[in-house]
């Protein structure tokens, strides 16, 4: 890799494929983009460079990425939210846990630019914790699409059981749906009966049969139970 040196102009050649793969810095890479605005040989062979490279992909089969890799790379690149960010949500993350911030914020961002005065956001929030915090299931409502994201964030799934949301309201237990198993994010479409009912209830997960519950009625253990919080 080049780097802050002085470079010969008889290796031209190299000097213009370093440019086109970006490995130059400094001096040398001032030095060179300087070449290209004013030389055109040097700025025809960095061109011959970039069309070189780019036909090395081409007999690369496409792989479709796997399932959650936006929300892990997405939490890498973001392990503590700007502030910036926050504020256009309209949102103070103290009133959040941990998890339900995130989900916040990966729809925020999954959604689009952020800083998009029509991008959706989420309007209610919720964290499913167990007693012992072995489980949390975080929840995120987007009022524009009537649309509830439930991330399965903490604890094992057993492999021959389904994990099932309910919605918690006016003393009655609602089932909105089983979680999936193919990726942590599932996106539930909630009912428009039941939307007035989101806010002030509560959301919780259960251990069912493959399926959900057979009754409409939980019939397994409570596994996680967390208010919705109004953002």
């Amino acid at each position: 890799m080049s780097d802050e040196r002085t470079i010969p102009e008889d290796n031209d050649d190299v000097i213009a494929a370093e440019l086109s793969l970006g490995l130059l810095s400094g001096d040398a890479l001032t030095y060179a983009q300087r070449r290209v605005r004013t030389d055109l040989r040097f700025a025809s062979l960095v061109e011959d460079w970039d069309m070189h490279f780019s036909t090395l992909t081409e007999t690369i089969e496409p792989v479709t990425p796997p399932n959650g890799l936006f929300e892990k790379i997405t939490r890498q690149a973001y392990p503590d939210s700007p502030h910036r960010i926050w504020r256009w949500l309209g949102v103070l993350p103290a009133f959040l846990g941990a998890g339900a911030a995130a989900l916040v914020l990966i729809l925020a961002l999954q959604y689009g630019n952020y800083m998009q005065p029509d991008t959706p956001v989420a309007s209610l929030a919720a964290e499913m914790i167990a007693e012992d915090e072995s489980i949390i299931v975080a929840a995120a409502y987007v009022g524009d699409s009537n649309t509830l994201f439930v991330e399965w964030q903490v604890g094992e799934r057993l492999p021959d059981r389904d994990v099932e949301l309910w919605l918690v309201a006016e003393g009655e237990a609602i089932s909105l749906g089983v979680l999936s198993k193919e990726g942590k994010i599932t996106e539930f479409t909630v009912p428009a009966e039941l939307q007035n009912l989101l806010t002030g209830g509560a959301l919780a997960v259960t251990d069912e049969p493959i399926g959900g519950s057979p009754t409409g009625a939980a019939t397994g253990a409570v596994l996680a139970v967390g208010p919705i919080t109004t953002l």
